[in-house]
């Protein structure tokens, strides 16, 4: 596997977060300039800036059909990706949100915050898309870091800075598993079939979480991951991972086997995002220290 830069973007401030949208069409960072920047994928050509009001937007997802894309601080605002123009706001948190993500079928966001302040605002969110409304809250023990919606509908993750996960019914909120993943999680995806939940975070590799029973199955890669994408099939991972000094090269892990298979060129201290384009020849890699928004050809 050969991984050959082709773009390298300057943010111009450090960087806060990455997404994809679900037909590789465009991509969106946001940083602590308080702004969001999207990008045509086909050119890399600049679409828009959006002020966030905010320097802490942690948080940036894309609806499931593309055609709105969701960032914020303590709040979470929906932009159509056409026009610009604000949609529904998700305001309710006391906290900067640190993640969010759309449900399968775009009708709902999910949200995680958290922070060392008082009063604890240590929450999973559940918001109505379209108006706004909160649906359900669920009040965890620590900050919470990193929320994923399963592909059925059916599932919530989240994990918080002390490793526990916990997986929530989506209708409700309530937990139906809960297991202790090592330490700090910064990210989580469903694999396509729903059957496990995949963390990064403060440890060693990567967490495949059973969805059933909560039991975890450990990838190392020897460093702390702190972000991933998955093939279409799920049957790789592609991780940005970080010393917490020196950069660390890209890598690429068959999850079935456990083993590092390929590596790619270290970019920077710090990952904040990785994306995989829908036919997995393109990543998208956003870093801190510099702060670029970094484009790969994989072949």
């Amino acid at each position: 596997m050969k991984f050959t830069v082709e773009t390298r973007i300057d943010i111009g401030s450090s960087t806060n977060s990455l997404a994809l949208s679900r037909d590789g069409a465009q991509v969106a960072v946001t940083s602590f300039d308080q702004k969001l920047r999207a990008y045509d994928t086909a050119t890399m050509k600049h679409l828009k800036t959006v002020h966030l009001g905010t320097a802490f937007p942690h948080a940036v997802c894309y609806s499931p059909d593309g055609r709105f894309v969701a960032s914020g601080g303590k709040a979470i605002t929906l932009f159509d990706t056409s026009t610009w123009k604000k949609g529904a706001s998700l305001k309710g948190h006391k906290h900067e949100i640190q993640d969010a993500t759309f449900s399968a079928d775009g009708t709902h966001v999910y949200t995680v915050s958290g922070n060392g302040y008082t009063p604890a605002d240590w929450s999973v969110r559940a918001w109505d898309a379209a108006s706004g409304e909160q649906r359900w809250r669920y009040k965890g023990t620590q900050q919470i870091y990193a929320v994923a919606a399963s592909h059925d509908g059916r599932l919530v993750a989240a994990g918080d800075v002390m490793g526990l996960v916990t997986i929530h019914d989506a209708a409700t909120g309530d937990v139906k598993v809960s297991s202790h993943a090592d330490t700090w999680t910064y990210e989580a995806h469903f694999t396509p079939d729903d059957r496990t939940v995949i963390y990064a975070g403060d440890f060693d590799g990567l967490r495949l979480v059973n969805a059933a029973d909560g039991a975890i199955r450990e990838v190392r890669t020897g460093h702390s991951a702190r972000s991933f994408a998955l093939t279409a099939d799920a049957s790789r991972a592609f991780i940005g991972s970080t010393a917490y000094g020196a950069p660390v090269p890209l890598c690429v892990v068959d999850l079935a086997r456990g083993e590092v298979i390929a590596e790619g060129p270290a970019l920077g201290r710090l990952p904040q995002g990785v994306a995989l384009s829908p036919d997995g020849r393109r990543l998208y890699v956003l870093m801190n220290e510099p702060n670029e928004l970094v484009v790969l050809s994989v072949t």
